[in-house]
């Protein structure tokens, strides 16, 4: 990592640049993509992602068929 500030290199990414004191700036992290908000998806664990795909269907084919029904 380089400081902005004295342009010294450090081999670790500090908070603040040994050298000079500069407080830097991490970068920050990406937000999630709007899939990987849902519940079910945030952790990242397989069953629970399988769990919430078929609650998700389930969910959406009792709207269509509501709707059908409807007509």
């Amino acid at each position: 990592m380089i400081c902005p500030m004295c342009n010294t290199s450090a081999q670790f990414d500090f908070l603040y640049c040994p050298h000079c004191g500069y407080k830097i700036a991490l970068e920050a992290e990406q937000p999630l993509p709007n899939w990987r908000q849902l519940p079910g998806f945030r952790s990242k664990t397989p069953w629970k992602m399988i769990v919430a795909m078929i609650i998700y269907i389930w969910i959406s084919l009792a709207i269509v068929a509501s709707l059908l029904s409807g007509a």
